[in-house]
């Protein structure tokens, strides 16, 4: 893994603006990661395991072995007794085995403390609940049907006219 940098600052900058976005675009070497398989692949941090099971695929003599641990460590076979061993990822897995180590569970916040207050919903006078249906029967609100053959859409269509006509008249009476 390099641990160059870019740094605008050293290199020379281009003149026109669309080159200046462009090298700030580039992402910094340190984000780029040999390839285990073949030393001459660079692949971003973020799309190494994706390479790693192509590459994989093109390389299957190798004796290259995947952690158990973590899938993005791939290991020579006659050095992975000793990557097991100090493998950063095996903590990770040993908490999963022994969750009695696990740290301590943060303490919970305070409780808030109650509002007392002489408001009771429940003592309330009872209310006839909300039907939608019934509502834009009665009133002047334009519905349609869905999913209905022809012939329903347009029986429905009629007896909407007649519904509109009847509240209408009795509206203006």
């Amino acid at each position: 893994m390099s641990t160059e940098r870019n740094d605008p600052k050293e290199s020379s900058s281009p003149s026109s603006p669309t080159a200046q976005i462009a090298v700030e675009l580039k992402p910094p070497v340190d984000t780029y990661i040999k390839c285990p398989y073949d030393a001459g692949h660079r692949i971003l941090r973020s799309r190494l395991s994706w390479h790693l099971t192509r590459c994989a695929r093109n390389h299957p003599g190798s004796n290259m072995i995947r952690c158990p641990f973590n899938t993005t460590h791939v290991v020579h076979s006659s050095d992975m007794n000793s990557h097991i061993k100090n493998c950063s990822s095996r903590i990770d897995f040993e908490r999963f085995q022994n969750p009695d180590v696990l740290p301590p569970k943060e303490p919970l916040a305070s409780p808030v403390p109650l509002v007392e207050s002489s408001e009771n919903w429940d003592d309330e006078p009872p209310v006839a609940t909300y039907d939608p249906r019934a509502y834009c029967e009665q009133n002047l609100v334009i519905r349609s049907i869905v999913g209905a053959p022809p012939a329903s859409r347009r029986v429905f269509r009629e007896l909407e006219r007649k519904r509109f006509q009847e509240i209408s008249q009795g509206k203006n009476n």
